[in-house]
């Protein structure tokens, strides 16, 4: 725990916190700024009989708006929450743009995600317990629930639009780390933005092997990234020719379109990019803005009713 922050304790035995949201009389939550304040915040859920850490930054032009759209960030392998939101600039742009940016801790002492499709994924049973509590605690509108992540982070969003397809309305992983393309068939679309490095030596963009080394997290990596956007193009039910994005700001890629529920499918690729977060907070003028494309994305494409 980091000084300065204010401690949440929240329990998700039947989702419950421990101050709860007050309600109005027809028993809807009301605003509640006392006990979801602006400003940076860690908590604690028990989910699955483990107690799990996230923060939470909520931007004082939120307070009093209503329900409001909530991100959930996910940091890479042997990452915190806090690396990751001090590198993506989600927190900045959250204050601009007036969301609620969460980042759930993974578990383990070299911290981490599960983002293959088992039985029981305790990560993913901690995002749905921690959605729940926050809907209520601080007024989340249901139908503008995403999900960003770097690295196997951004395996984690994907498998969270695999498995939570019907609380997630959009992902955005950047240099995500992917499984097989097995075991995600989620039944209704969720609309997809994804960049990609053609130079990463983590994750290669071509799926070809893992030369280099890279940490045995990766040693299931395969699949050809365009091939991975594709396939969301193919559950979503999009055209099965992509457009071409025209180069700019260093970007190329491809974009579905004519998907069910406006469920578009869009790939952006960075020649000569690594593995890294691209275009951060503090990019040059011209340069694009990995956060603030993710979040006009997300943007719009709330989730439909008919979704």
């Amino acid at each position: 725990m980091q000084s300065g922050l204010l401690l949440i304790g929240l329990l998700t035995s039947g989702c419950h916190s421990l101050h709860p949201a007050p309600a109005s009389m027809d028993g809807i939550p009301a605003e509640n700024p006392a006990g979801c304040p602006a400003g940076d915040q860690i908590g604690e859920i028990t989910s699955g009989g483990i107690v799990r850490e996230y923060r939470i930054h909520i931007p004082a032009s939120s307070t009093g708006t209503g329900p409001r759209a909530l991100v959930l960030g996910f940091h890479g392998n042997a990452g915190t929450a806090g690396m990751f939101e001090a590198y993506s600039g989600l927190s900045i742009l959250a204050d601009r743009e007036g969301f609620i940016a969460v980042y759930p801790q993974g578990m383990g002492d070299i911290p981490t995600w599960e983002i293959n499709a088992v039985a029981l994924n305790l990560d993913v049973q901690f995002i749905r317990d921690l959605i729940a509590v926050l809907e209520v605690r601080c007024l989340v509108d249901p139908s503008r629930i995403y999900a960003t992540g770097h690295s196997r982070g951004g395996g984690m969003a994907n498998r969270l639009a695999c498995d939570l397809f019907d609380r997630i309305a959009a992902i955005g992983p950047v240099s995500g780390t992917y499984p097989p393309e097995g075991g995600c068939n989620p039944e209704k679309p969720v609309a997809v933005v994804a960049f990609h490095g053609v130079s990463d030596p983590v994750v290669p963009y071509d799926g070809i092997g893992n030369q280099g080394g890279p940490p045995a997290a990766y040693f299931a990596i395969g699949i050809p990234i365009p091939q991975w956007a594709s396939a969301w193009a193919v559950r979503n039910g999009c055209g099965s020719v992509p457009a071409s994005i025209p180069h700019e700001n260093s970007l190329t890629g491809q974009a579905w379109s004519g998907c069910r529920a406006g469920a578009d499918v869009i790939l952006y690729a960075i020649p000569g990019g690594g593995h890294g977060w691209p275009g951060g907070p503090n990019s040059a003028p011209g340069d694009f803005n990995t956060a603030q494309m993710i979040w006009d994305f997300f943007d719009a494409h709330p989730r439909n009713a008919g979704k």
